[in-house]
């Protein structure tokens, strides 16, 4: 009769709450395995990651090593002639009289430090004494000389004199060539060009007119034009092809005299 009963009572439960507690006993399952064993699953991960792995048999590993191991190719010729492989690159920087860290051989002034350098010099405290230098170091690394005193007011600061570098040649050749006109390496869009020739061709040097254009889509003013016009003229590459076309190109653009180059509507007309 138990027996009955029971089966009778399981028959009666609807199936959806059947379903419902499946569905929970199941999940339930699922958290407990996850925080039983973390670390089983990252591991079994990893060893699916690295068996996935291939090598990779057209790459050279000699070459790529080679090329770790490089710190690069020095670009600039005269420091690529006096460089030695056996020194460090600071080393071999400060032989050719050249700075290898920019921000300590041009640093950025420090308000505080002229502060208190300015308030030893009035109170007439002297400087505190500098630390020895390391082989590291800049001032460790060249030969000094004898120091030489300089009187500054009442004080006698000592400054100490410096032999030149051992390759200082290379600092003046790279010092001479930076100095040497290269010519003009700047050049106004083609748009721009073709639109200051237009309006010369059609106004001369007369800006107002030009700002008045209708085809001044900008709407730029007759000082903008001047200065347009102006820089044309300074780039000997765009605007010679037009002077030789226009038969300027033998004309004296300083000369006052001349009205092809008057300007007009300009403040610097006489």
């Amino acid at each position: 009769a138990c027996k009955e009963q029971h089966l009778s009572a399981r028959l009666s439960k609807p199936r959806a709450a059947r379903v419902f507690w499946n569905l929970c006993l199941c999940f339930s399952v699922f958290l407990y395995q996850l925080s039983a064993a973390p670390e089983t699953t990252m591991v079994r991960r990893l060893r699916r990651t690295k068996k996935n792995q291939k090598y990779d048999y057209n790459r050279n590993r000699k070459r790529l090593n080679i090329k770790d191991r490089l710190n690069g190719r020095v670009k600039c010729p005269e420091i690529r002639k006096e460089y030695d492989q056996n020194k460090v690159p600071a080393k071999n920087i400060r032989e050719m009289g050249l700075a290898y860290n920019v921000n300590r051989a041009i640093p950025i002034p420090n308000v505080k430090r002229q502060m208190k350098l300015m308030e030893r010099e009035l109170n007439n405290v002297k400087p505190p004494l500098a630390a020895p230098a390391t082989e590291g170091d800049e001032a460790g690394d060249s030969e000094e000389t004898p120091a030489v005193p300089v009187v500054a007011g009442e004080q006698t600061k000592v400054k100490k004199a410096r032999k030149p570098a051992p390759k200082q040649h290379v600092a003046d050749q790279l010092e001479q060539e930076a100095n040497e006109f290269n010519g003009i390496r700047y050049r106004l869009p083609r748009p721009q060009v073709r639109q200051i020739m237009m309006m010369v061709d059609r106004y001369g040097f007369n800006y107002a007119a030009m700002a008045k254009d209708r085809r001044n889509y900008e709407q730029e003013t007759w000082r903008q034009f001047r200065a347009k016009v102006r820089r044309f003229l300074r780039i000997p590459a765009q605007c010679t092809p037009y002077l030789e076309r226009k038969g300027w190109l033998d004309c004296d653009m300083t000369d006052a005299t001349d009205p092809r180059w008057k300007e007009y509507g300009t403040d610097d007309e006489a």
